[in-house]
């Protein structure tokens, strides 16, 4: 009998700890909700205050995509770099998060160190759309043309309808 009621005891805690559990778990998603919704309701500020609190409940890697997108819309892109980073220390093995880190490095004029993010990221998922574009960007704004017309033929390979690449490829061949 007294085996039963620590079993019984036990099983309480443990109920009562999944409990507290899924509180969090109901306040992070509602913080996330409210941030979506002023996302799209055009408040990209108060979205990311959204955001970054949610992190305080549970760290997610759509929610650090989020802040860094908004970041990069913003054209902040050190609290952008700030959040990729951030980002892929939890969440090491999310492709969105390193082309946006690539991405960031590539507005801020760091091309080595954005070749360097992008072929990381293209080791692990070659098919990484806009990865291949980025790198022709990159390869064109160093000079390298040759190059440059490589890597929109690879991402043309990838996206044949990208009509963006396509442009680039015309514009190199002149």
């Amino acid at each position: 009998m007294k085996g039963f009621f620590y079993f019984s005891l036990l099983f309480v805690f443990f109920t009562g700890c999944n409990k507290k559990e899924s509180l969090e778990e109901k306040k992070w998603k509602e913080i996330v909700k409210k941030g979506d919704y002023y996302f799209v309701n055009g408040n990209i500020d108060i979205a990311l205050e959204f955001w970054i609190k949610s992190l305080e409940f549970k760290k997610d890697s759509l929610t650090y995509e989020k802040i860094v997108s908004s970041f990069i819309a913003k054209n902040q892109l050190d609290e952008a770099k700030k959040y990729a980073i951030s980002g892929l220390t939890y969440f090491p093995n999310n492709d969105n998060l390193l082309f946006n880190l690539g991405l960031i490095e590539f507005y801020c004029g760091e091309y080595e160190s954005s070749l360097k993010v992008l072929d990381k990221l293209m080791e692990r998922n070659k098919y990484y759309p806009e990865a291949h574009y980025l790198k022709g960007l990159i390869y064109e704004k160093k000079g390298d043309f040759e190059r440059a017309r490589k890597e929109f033929i690879e991402e043309i390979n990838i996206n044949p309808g990208s009509k963006k690449t396509w442009k680039k490829i015309k514009e190199i061949e002149k």
